[in-house]
């Protein structure tokens, strides 16, 4: 099966050289992959494209953004694809529960991120989307969210929230659209803390590690920063007096 990787970045193409492993897997039984980012569903596509096999995408419900794929010869679409949908139960009156604090709690019990779908919520109630191979030990396992005590329990996918986004749109004036210009800009720290943190492998340039601090994002990155959020680049805005660049973001996290 000779299928070209030459146009992946470097770090793209060890997700790619795993994707061929699948490919060559689902030769002799269709194959369940672990939950795959939008990057990762487009170079599985790509690749099962260009060998002729068929790829069928789901995440629980229609716009999830992460979601596991069956790769196989012939057409899927009566497959389990193994997702579970886990209700959290917590004291809504005495503080809020976030993205990160939800699956902080599950990678410190050892869950790779990888066995983990979207975070949904509406209002004040929050589930999650699981490997339902996973869904026993999270419920038995997970009853904190850093001090918080909070409950998981399964339930079935009919009493699934009408998701709602936490992304908000702002505008914000750049030299350039370099990451640690953008990055420090957002979050309100200094460029070099910036650099600091690209250099550490804290960024995810669509949702691959990108240690360039000299990158040029283009509209349509997303920039993820551990452990503060992520910023989506949405259009330019003509420029200012000072011929600086008006861009137009969606951010969610730290601002």
């Amino acid at each position: 099966m000779a299928i070209s990787l030459d146009h992946y970045s470097e770090n793209e193409r060890i997700f790619a050289k795993q994707v061929s492993n699948w490919l060559h897997e689902s030769l002799n039984a269709p194959f369940l992959t672990v939950f795959l980012n939008p990057r990762q569903q487009e170079i599985l596509s790509e690749m099962a494209a260009q060998a002729h096999i068929s790829v069928i995408f789901d995440g629980g419900y229609a716009q999830a953004e992460n979601k596991r794929a069956i790769i196989s010869l012939e057409d899927e679409r009566k497959a389990d694809f193994k997702i579970a949908l886990l209700q959290i139960d917590y004291p809504a009156k005495y503080f809020q529960l976030h993205h990160s604090t939800i699956l902080g709690s599950l990678i410190h019990q050892g869950i790779a991120y990888e066995r983990l779908g979207d975070v949904i919520f509406e209002k004040e109630n929050w589930q999650l989307l699981v490997d339902s191979t996973l869904a026993a030990f999270i419920v038995q396992n997970v009853t904190r969210a850093g001090a918080k005590k909070i409950a998981f329990r399964q339930i079935d996918a009919a009493q699934m929230l009408d998701p709602q986004s936490d992304e908000q749109e702002k505008e914000i004036i750049v030299s350039s659209q370099r990451i640690d210009l953008l990055i420090s800009q957002n979050y309100h720290f200094s460029r070099a803390h910036a650099r600091d943190l690209i250099e550490s492998g804290a960024i995810m340039i669509n949702w691959f590690e990108n240690d360039n601090a000299s990158y040029l994002a283009k509209i349509g990155d997303v920039i993820s920063t551990h452990g503060y959020g992520r910023i989506r680049l949405i259009e330019t805005r003509g420029t200012t007096n000072r011929n600086k660049i008006r861009l137009k973001i969606g951010f969610f996290g730290k601002n």
